[in-house]
């Protein structure tokens, strides 16, 4: 149980921290027109408007609100606008599946009177009931929320300086 958890938890940190690591190439071609796209450009302009088209040779992003082609060269980030429906999906399901099933073994312990719930499968088949409606609940809301999703960063060079004092920490 606790190997399992822990592999969980793994696999999202890591699902997280190689968000935007494909390369441009290959972010460019996931995109359709229409999309709202930020693109973040290497001299620190920040570009925000929906995409008319992707031109192949040379590889560039056809913008409508500047009306150019965005050398793709130039591109340090890019982001696209897309909906909170995972995340609302998910949230919803947790929330609903405890909820419904703490409510569901409350309510079969108090009619037991002491003697114990004999019923765990039909309180466990009312948790996964309460996750499944959690979950379209939750869907139908994270659908009207926006979210910036990263599609593609590069990498910057960083260049870590260690200072070294000989002071005393002040106690």
């Amino acid at each position: 149980m606790r190997l399992g958890f822990a592999v969980a938890i793994c696999t999202l940190v890591l699902a997280s921290d190689l968000r935007g690591q494909i390369p441009l190439d290959s972010a460019l071609r996931t995109l359709k027109p229409g999309d709202a796209v930020r693109i973040r450009m290497s001299g620190a302009e920040r570009i925000e408007s929906r995409l008319v088209s992707v031109q192949p040779s040379p590889l560039g992003l056809r913008l409508a609100e500047p009306g150019t082609v965005i050398d793709a060269g130039a591109i340090d980030s890019l982001w696209v606008r897309g909906r909170a429906t995972r995340i609302g999906t998910n949230t919803g399901a947790v929330v609903g599946g405890v909820m419904s099933f703490a409510f569901s073994a409350a309510l079969c312990t108090g009619i037991a009177y002491g003697s114990g719930c004999h019923a765990w499968g039909t309180v466990a088949a009312l948790g996964v009931g309460g996750a499944i409606g959690g979950a379209l609940i939750g869907a139908g809301i994270g659908s009207r929320i926006p979210r910036w999703q990263l599609r593609y960063t590069r990498r910057q060079a960083t260049s870590h300086r260690i200072e070294v004092t000989n002071r005393r920490p002040r106690v």
